[in-house]
């Protein structure tokens, strides 16, 4: 359903732009009217992804000393990220992701899921399932719908999933790396008293108190992310210290604001220093903690994982 959203999004933001293209470029040829479309498709992406730095800007968590300000670097990874995941790679999903059967594996080893957030599809673990099967993890992900949904909801889609991957793996528990909304989703589950199927929970960018940003989405899962509703209270109420859980946020997040709301008690936490929220996700610093992490399950999941 995103994907579908997404190939609607860009085949309006195409015909406009090339509406425009033809009614600025005039007579000046195909190549102008291509730069027009081609400008097209980048400003809306940049209007939101400033629109949503602005409104960081006014609820930044204070940092500590030595942690310096966003770079520009930073700010450009971002920007490459925001719309490479939602130009090119969410919206055609099947084409860049593949399959993801596992099989069946040997004694000991553990399969990873990786989970998405809110308004994104399983297309944006793209480079992130790259890095870690290219490190001998048997990777798996799940696509949330839809993507308005309530997260209860989507934590019995999540559910499922997992049941469904331990069925096929033959394995006893996963490993589960979220990103974002993700995280609340697979707290969720975890609440329900399902921890016994989980070994390890490593979650990025969760807005687990809330996110201003929050207020700006649409459907019941925005309003579940919003600073200081009864179910987000609710789901804070309940600890799960049982699993070993590691947080991973980012003091440059333009997303999940303020930025320390991913903090989660009983939780191991990284906190890097510049890194946007979607590129959180497209980042060698994450992807080494996340590793290393994974690697600590105490099973015999990769001896590469292990480097």
């Amino acid at each position: 359903m995103l994907a579908r959203l997404l190939r609607l999004v860009l085949v309006v933001e195409i015909v406009g732009s090339t509406l425009l293209g033809w009614a600025v470029a005039g007579d000046r040829g195909a190549g102008a009217i291509v730069a027009v479309v081609a400008a097209g498709l980048v400003v809306v992406p940049t209007l939101l992804l400033a629109l949503a730095y602005a409104i960081r800007a006014g609820h930044a968590s204070p940092r500590p000393a030595g942690v310096g300000p966003i770079t520009l670097g930073a700010l450009v990874h971002e920007w490459v990220v925001f719309l490479f995941g939602f130009a090119v790679v969410m919206p055609f999903p099947g084409a860049w992701m593949g399959s993801d059967a596992i099989g069946r594996l040997g004694s000991g080893r553990r399969p990873v899921l990786l989970v998405h957030g809110y308004m994104c599809n399983r297309g944006f673990w793209w480079w992130m399932r790259r890095q870690l099967r290219a490190r001998g993890f048997a990777v798996a992900t799940i696509d949330l719908e839809g993507p308005f949904s309530d997260i209860e909801s989507l934590a019995d889609r999540l559910d499922g999933r997992i049941d469904a991957l331990l069925a096929e793996t033959g394995a006893d528990r996963v490993l589960l790396v979220t990103h974002s909304m993700g995280g609340l989703v697979a707290r969720t589950v975890l609440g329900r008293g399902r921890s016994g199927r989980i070994a390890r929970f490593v979650t990025l960018g969760g807005p687990h108190h809330g996110t201003v940003t929050a207020r700006l989405g649409l459907g019941r899962n925005a309003r579940q992310m919003e600073p200081d509703n009864s179910w987000l209270a609710a789901l804070n109420r309940v600890e799960t210290t049982e699993v070993p859980t590691l947080t991973i946020w980012s003091y440059g997040d333009q997303i999940v604001a303020p930025q320390a709301t991913s903090r989660l008690a009983g939780a191991r936490e990284v906190a890097l220093p510049g890194l946007g929220h979607m590129a959180l996700g497209f980042s060698s610093a994450v992807r080494d903690l996340v590793v290393a992490d994974l690697s600590a399950d105490g099973r015999d999941l990769t001896g590469a994982g292990r480097a």
